[in-house]
């Protein structure tokens, strides 16, 4: 059950990030809740554990943006693996609030390294097969400060309903006695 409520949860956040919220905000300040997923997934289950739901995400998000899909996936298992990582080195869950506060400069950092990562892919890609690429460079403004902004703000609430289906649900149905 709580595999059916984490696919609904990546859903939501394929339709929050692609219908809704691009619906209320400009292209440039429009939040990558994925990789507010990706950090939060390595955070609570490990690399191992939340690889295949962190490529189903990615090619959801694959899917609504402007790149080959794939690329975006690729650079989403990266910041998978290095959140991993950075989970391993330094134990997170000392006191809340600096647990707040280092996730908050996680989710911010990668966030940055998606895009950097990104572009340093589709670069790639456009050396090797002589294409013309229709994304501009990484352009750093106010736009991409409240993207980063956003990003923080949304991933704060990915990681505790993340973090919620870690631990057991109700049954839907009330027939059981408990």
């Amino acid at each position: 059950m709580k595999k059916f409520y984490l696919f609904v949860f990546i859903l939501a956040l394929f339709v929050l990030q692609y219908s809704v919220l691009g619906a209320f905000m400009q292209s440039a300040r429009l939040p990558n809740l994925f990789v507010a997923l990706a950090v939060s997934m390595a955070i609570i289950f490990g690399f191992e554990k939340s690889a295949s739901w962190v490529i189903l995400a990615g090619v959801l998000m694959d899917v609504g943006a402007p790149w080959p899909i794939g690329a975006g996936t690729l650079v989403l298992v990266l910041i998978l693996w290095l959140a991993d990582k950075i989970k391993a080195v330094m134990e997170l869950r000392l006191t809340r609030y600096f647990f707040v506060l280092l996730y908050a400069l996680m989710v911010i950092i990668f966030s940055f390294a998606f895009d950097v990562f990104l572009k340093l892919e589709l670069g790639i890609w456009k050396y090797i097969f002589h294409k013309t690429s229709n994304l501009s460079g990484l352009k750093v403004d106010l736009n991409y400060a409240l993207k980063l902004f956003w990003a923080l703000l949304f991933g704060i609430g990915v990681y505790y309903f993340s973090r919620s289906t870690k631990v057991r649900f109700l049954p839907l149905s009330r027939n059981k006695k408990l």
